[in-house]
């Protein structure tokens, strides 16, 4: 993907928008943006550290109502995946059996967000690669944005970058880190002792909880470079502070070595989950936060559906500030708290705390949150149906 050469080099440019990266939330951004208010997007510019198609450590499992939001959003994704229709959740020796065609559609993410980005591109988006945020001020009623290659006047700065965003860190006061690690290998199927390629299915162990673990170990079959594989990995939310951390890699390599898989060091690779707390900031005036950077539901961690939406929201946000001329953004958390996804994640909070915090049962909240009860689907459809009406001319 070339990168878009834009403007001069010598002078402090002009931005309306400004998105700080391109993975899903930053991308979602712009094109809900594009949909609603195309003369806004227009004006509106993406800027990303590094250069696609660009790989990023992510289990890469597209499901909750993500088909929605494409669908809403007109996106084909024509790229490789393996469709997972089942998921067991264990604790020991008892399971959670859930199925439902289709569940889950996993893919690399190098080929998701490079998708997603020429998407975007197609329909004018502009996209500077390769260029990282380096310090942000306020002038008045705008920031100046200094980047690795030029400055920038911005009326909206959102940052879309990360679990270490930051945006987060030149814009919001300090505040309690909410990261929970993670560790991840990825290896052949071992056909002797592995069965979740062949029968497509995803295991969620909530077993290690036992331990004092306040996560779970994962086994997500997948295509990797076309190659038969199954990722493993394993994060710590780490939401009750006053108990002692678990012992990730010891209890991750045990899993390993009971399959018969012994990675080398080298292997292994880490990336933090930074979940959404309510005493956290999440916007300052001129400033919103999406996806990682605002952080993601604490339970099973689930991502790019929320990442998705989160760019739902930021778009109304942003169109509202100028149609009243109130860049404050003041009620952002309030926006957040009272959409769906916002209800999303303060119900898997609190799940989530009396799950990790021996309180409830874990395949107890597994079926709260996933049985067909749970039809979020459905409730986003209907969501994005309505919030189109709103938007229609009248």
């Amino acid at each position: 993907m070339a990168l878009t050469k834009l403007f001069a080099e010598d002078r402090v440019l002009n931005c309306e928008v400004m998105i700080v990266g391109g993975g899903p939330a930053g991308i979602s951004t712009w094109l809900h943006l594009q949909k609603y208010a195309p003369e806004l997007a227009g004006h509106s510019l993406v800027i990303e550290k590094a250069v696609f198609p660009r790989d990023k450590l992510c289990a890469g499992g597209i499901g909750g109502w993500c088909t929605d939001v494409f669908e809403h959003l007109e996106i084909e994704l024509e790229i490789p995946s393996l469709v997972v229709s089942d998921v067991e959740f264990r604790f020991g020796r008892e399971t959670f059996n859930l199925h439902r065609p289709n569940l889950f559609r996993v893919v690399q993410r190098m080929d998701f967000d490079h998708v997603l980005a020429q998407t975007a591109l197609n329909r004018g988006l502009k996209l500077q690669e390769g260029e990282t945020l380096v310090d942000v001020t306020r002038e008045n009623n705008r920031l100046i944005v200094t980047t690795s290659r030029r400055k920038y006047r911005v009326r909206i700065l959102i940052g879309a970058d990360g679990a270490f965003s930051a945006v987060r860190r030149k814009t919001m006061p300090p505040h309690q880190l909410c990261l929970a690690p993670t560790l991840e290998v990825f290896a052949k199927v071992n056909a002797g002792y592995e069965s979740e390629f062949s029968e497509k299915q995803m295991v969620v162990d909530l077993t290690p909880v036992k331990e004092g673990l306040q996560g779970y170990i994962w086994h997500i079959p997948c295509l990797r470079n076309n190659t038969p594989s199954i990722i493993h990995g394993i994060c710590d939310f780490h939401l009750h502070r006053d108990q002692p951390r678990a012992n990730m890699k010891i209890l991750l390599q045990r899993e390993l070595e009971a399959r018969k898989i012994y990675p080398e060091p080298e292997s292994y690779h880490s990336y933090p989950i930074r979940y959404y707390s309510n005493e956290n900031p999440i916007s300052q005036p001129n400033t919103l936060l999406v996806g990682d950077a605002a952080g993601i539901e604490p339970a099973f961690g689930g991502g790019i559906h929320i990442a998705l939406s989160y760019g739902e929201l930021a778009a109304r946000a942003i169109m509202d500030a100028f149609q009243y001329k109130n860049f404050s953004f003041t009620d952002y958390k309030k926006r957040l708290n009272s959409h769906l996804i916002g209800e999303w994640i303060a119900e898997c909070t609190s799940l989530a705390l009396e799950m990790y915090g021996g309180k409830r049962h874990p395949l107890d909240v597994a079926r709260m949150l996933f049985s067909d009860r749970r039809l979020p689907r459905q409730l986003v459809s209907q969501m994005l149906v309505e919030i189109t009406d709103k938007l229609k001319p009248r």
